[in-house]
């Protein structure tokens, strides 16, 4: 079967999927947990333009957390967000490989959020639409039998409305650098895949509340059956983890605070998560094109320090 004919739908595993940046500071990151585990994510198509969009819900909570400019005991949020990207694959590359760039827009659906604070007996809550930090990526990608791998960075930059004193915020209002390595094993005959995408995200500071969130370390996995050209099966795994503490004033303010009331303070605040979940691939043909049907299910087994709940994603990717 040729498989890679279209696989070359379910590319740019760089691109990613974002989230609001409601919640590292807020209890999140420009890194969603389980958005960079995908079908042959090291596998390139044919030379082009593509555009892929993915649409997703997530629904969490989390205990302790800064979000703005204030100390929240405990918060829920439901997050609508559909995510547009364009990307263009280039014949050729550098030291012998193939050129890749993409721009992703984010733009959130529905957020809406409630929390309570810490040292009243009263909740806050809202919601908001609008759009999220965009980010760009570039890659090189190289092809060595049934091998492929990719490595690149990932610019996220603070287009969303953030104003420390809302509950809410489309955006995050700081710079991240996410660099990144990938890597697909596909057995064109049998139809096995193992993929990963691993990446390292540097954070520059939030201006307006001073705060610096650490370095971010994520890893996406993805096993997979094509039982066909057009129809697969697999299995998502990620692991997050914070590699560096958070810092600034109202970290050391919630970490006086919080114990006043009961709650274990953030300490240095540093997120871990890990989780799993199915995704289900399927390629249609339409007005004459190649149209790959993704959908996953993410659910997290443990949080530290981020919301924690479960994602369901829908991604629909096709070649101009």
């Amino acid at each position: 079967m040729n498989i890679y004919r279209y696989l070359g739908l379910g590319i740019i595993f760089l691109v990613s999927c974002s989230t609001a940046g409601l919640a590292t500071e807020g209890g999140g990151s420009h890194y969603m947990c389980g958005s960079r585990g995908d079908f042959a994510m090291a596998l390139l198509g044919a030379p082009g333009w593509y555009m892929r969009n993915d649409l997703s819900f997530a629904s969490s909570d989390i205990n302790a957390v800064i979000i703005g400019d204030t100390v929240y005991a405990a918060a829920e949020q439901d997050v609508w967000v559909n995510t547009i990207k364009g990307i263009y694959l280039a014949a050729g590359g550098l030291l012998g490989g193939r050129f890749g760039a993409a721009l992703s827009v984010p733009v959130v659906l529905d957020a809406s959020l409630s929390a309570d604070l810490a040292l009243r007996q009263m909740s806050k809550d809202g919601s908001k639409t609008g759009l999220a930090d965009i980010n760009v990526t570039a890659f090189n990608n190289w092809t060595t039998g049934n091998f492929h791998f990719s490595a690149g960075m990932t610019l996220f930059a603070p287009t969303g409305a953030y104003d420390e004193t809302r509950l809410i915020n489309l955006g995050r209002n700081y710079w991240t650098f996410d660099f990144m390595l990938a890597s697909t094993f596909l057995d064109p005959k049998r139809g096995h895949e193992l993929s990963y995408t691993l990446g390292y995200m540097v954070n520059t500071e939030n201006p307006d509340t001073d705060y610096r969130s650490g370095d971010e370390l994520h890893l996406d996995v993805h096993i997979a059956q094509h039982f066909s050209s057009r129809f697969a099966v697999g299995l998502d795994g990620y692991c997050y983890r914070q590699t560096t503490d958070d810092s600034g004033p109202l970290l050391d303010y919630a970490n006086t605070v919080l114990p006043m009331i009961g709650a274990k303070p953030l300490d240095g605040n540093r997120g871990e998560a890990y989780g799993i979940g199915p995704v289900i691939k399927y390629t249609a043909q339409a007005w004459s094109r190649d149209i790959s049907l993704i959908a996953k299910w993410l659910h997290d087994l443990d949080t530290e320090h981020r919301f924690e709940g479960d994602t369901v994603m829908f991604s629909v990717a096709l070649k101009f």
